[in-house]
């Protein structure tokens, strides 16, 4: 049933289509106004038409992650773009000599997984809940689906998952700037 809240078991995330998610047809109001409320609250989606953010809410379920888990994997592919409502989630990546490394921590009013939009696209980062967190998810093949169906609402959501991974993209250059620095400082 749409509208009821999954604690998702380490890799359940990226199975939207594995049992763990049980699949309704109809949404609650109550859900449906949780998820517009919460779509128009983020600066990301503000001037998204309100018919639009439906076809969004429509596709929506509610996810709860434990602290420490993993979301997704490098290499996995992604099965649904997430919004947090609750929480943190921090993107790592494996840097040589380094290990795993933050690139991004994200919070309430944040996308991630974008890359699930694409569906020849492998994840090029690990993603971890740093704490309890609770997120909207948006089945990627549903999603993609939609934008099919809507042009307009693909436009839409394709301009801001470019927005946001401009940001991130700086965010990473900033902390491998940093990494180099800090490098340099160790061997001068």
């Amino acid at each position: 049933m749409r509208g009821a809240i999954w604690r998702v078991s380490s890799g359940a995330a990226t199975n939207f289509s594995s049992n763990s998610f049980v699949r309704g047809s109809a949404m609650t109001s109550q859900f449906e106004l949780k998820v517009l409320t919460l779509l128009r609250s983020v600066d990301l989606m503000r001037d998204i038409e309100t018919d639009k953010l439906k076809k969004l809410a429509a596709i929506a379920i509610e996810v709860i992650f434990e602290p420490d888990q993993v979301i997704y994997r490098r290499g996995d592919t992604g099965q649904a773009v997430y919004l947090i409502e609750e929480g943190e989630v921090v993107i790592e990546m494996d840097v040589p000599g380094y290990g795993l490394m933050v690139m991004n921590t994200l919070g309430p009013g944040d996308f991630f997984g974008w890359s699930s939009l694409f569906p020849s696209e492998r994840k090029m980062a690990w993603t971890r809940s740093k704490k309890f967190t609770r997120a909207i998810a948006f089945d990627a093949a549903e999603l993609r689906a939609a934008c099919r169906a809507d042009h307009e609402l693909e436009y839409g959501i394709v301009r801001r998952a470019a927005e946001s991974t401009a940001r991130r993209i700086q965010a990473n250059r900033r902390s491998l700037i940093d990494l180099m620095k800090e490098q340099a400082d160790k061997t001068s």
